[in-house]
């Protein structure tokens, strides 16, 4: 607990003692296009994620056994009518996202010589971010992999060339990063499981003897009709969950390629082009949301 609280202290006197520094042969844009990209991507995993949430609620309602609602109210049940906690992996999910977006955007500011204020803030919100991924229950190893690169970033602040200071941060962050990715490897294709059985449950509904109403009717059409827009609706945030695991397993990939920029201008970034474009398919996704 003292070395983080040394870690943000020292975050806080390097933003304060900041000196002007020029970025050298730095391409800010670059940068810049892989943070408003990770932007894309926290921000469409978030609306599935709600999305997600509001299925499983419609699925516990729609599936209770006739009984009193009681204190449970109606919990959430996996395939096997056990207690299934959606809460907890979404917790980490969100805070893993965040501590990304944080990080891509405190790595811009620096590659683009924002202002003292600008990286000042970066510097507060991304010590913040890693405070709210320690307690989402990530390992102690990747939580302190991750807390070196923060140090690291605080320490960039005083560089003269703040290329040099990407390198450094850049460097110590890798090993952090790709453990964070591994954690959550499993994550999404869970969940994703999670929501094949939501659909099922719901398909039991519906298919069972008596529900729908008579073929030929009004009803029916209109029936059937809501029935079509939910699976819809399932199939685009099956999607939704699937590009947003791309995204997060695509990060630290990203990262390694644009820190070889940094030594090798001519590095191709196929991996940056990848991200952004999966980052724009998930806004599509997420746009054709519920509540979007």
């Amino acid at each position: 607990m003292h070395r983080q609280s040394s870690i943000y202290v020292r975050i806080a006197l390097s933003a304060a003692c900041l000196l002007p520094a020029g970025c050298g042969s730095v391409d800010a844009g670059k940068f810049s296009a892989w943070s408003e990209a990770a932007r894309q991507v926290e921000s469409g995993a978030d609306a599935s994620f709600d999305a997600l949430e509001r299925d499983a609620r419609d699925s516990a309602v729609l599936t209770a056994p006739d009984r009193k609602i009681g204190r449970d109210g109606f919990p959430l049940l996996n395939a096997q009518g056990q207690s299934y906690d959606l809460a907890t992996p979404l917790s980490r999910l969100r805070a893993s996202l965040d501590m990304l977006c944080r990080y891509a955007d405190a790595l811009a500011k620096l590659a683009g010589a924002g202002s003292a204020a600008d990286v000042d803030r970066s510097a507060q919100d991304l010590a913040a971010s890693l405070r709210s991924l320690q307690g989402s229950g990530v390992s102690a190893v990747t939580a302190n992999g991750l807390s070196t690169a923060v140090d690291a970033y605080g320490q960039a602040l005083l560089a003269r060339a703040r290329k040099d200071g990407l390198r450094r941060t850049m460097d110590l962050a890798q090993p952090g990063l790709d453990r964070l990715a591994e954690e959550m490897r499993q994550a999404l294709p869970e969940l994703r499981l999670y929501l094949l059985n939501i659909k099922l449950r719901y398909l039991s509904f519906v298919d069972a003897d008596g529900v729908r109403p008579r073929y030929g009717s009004w009803a029916r059409y209109q029936f059937d009709l809501g029935a079509a827009g939910q699976l819809a609706q399932y199939v685009r945030l099956d999607q939704a969950l699937g590009s947003a695991d791309l995204a997060l397993q695509a990060f630290p990939d990203t990262h390694r390629q644009l820190r070889r920029s940094l030594d090798d201008p001519g590095e191709r970034l196929e991996r940056l082009r990848d991200f952004i474009a999966e980052a724009r398919r998930l806004r599509g996704f997420y746009r054709a949301l519920p509540g979007q």
